[in-house]
């Protein structure tokens, strides 16, 4: 890391994924049968409340998981110079489109921390992902956007 690290905090990534990320059929309170938090199952319903079929949904996921998100972020997240002095903290929250490839497009901030040198790193941390796994429906690739909390907190390292 730079001679000033960031900490960030990303709580509920899946909680704030663009639909909530529950995992109940169409309005119901039935659990999901096949929910690894990564797959939901959705039952369908006619007018007369008749169930007419289910479908599942695979959110998009980064390469390797939650724990390669938070060190690819922690490894590529840089507090910004002009901060430095005042020693602010805030999160930005950026929503982004995961394409059918994977790639990431549609950068944008949802909530801004404050601060504006905050908002553009955390758009371009989001714009130097990887590609993503997809989300699918019914097993076939989708686009789906999904928004990420990134959050500054400044510190100094001790330097020996």
């Amino acid at each position: 890391m730079k001679n000033l690290g960031i900490s960030f905090v990303m709580s509920l990534f899946i909680g704030i994924l663009l639909f909530n990320g529950v995992c109940n059929a169409q309005n119901k309170t039935q659990p999901c049968k096949t929910c690894d938090q990564q797959e939901m199952a959705f039952e369908q319903y006619n007018s007369q409340r008749e169930m007419t079929g289910q479908s599942t949904l695979r959110l998009p996921e980064f390469s390797g998981g939650m724990d390669s998100l938070y060190l690819y972020m922690a490894e590529n997240l840089e507090y910004p110079d002009a901060l430095k002095s005042s020693k602010a903290e805030g999160t930005t929250l950026v929503q982004f489109t995961v394409g059918i490839d994977g790639e990431i497009s549609s950068v944008s901030v949802v909530r801004s921390s404050g601060y504006p040198e905050m908002d553009e790193e955390a758009v371009r941390l989001v714009e130097s992902f990887p590609n993503w796994k997809p989300a699918a429906k019914n097993g076939e690739a989708m686009a789906m956007k999904t928004q990420l909390p990134v959050r500054f907190v400044y510190y100094e390292e001790d330097e020996e």
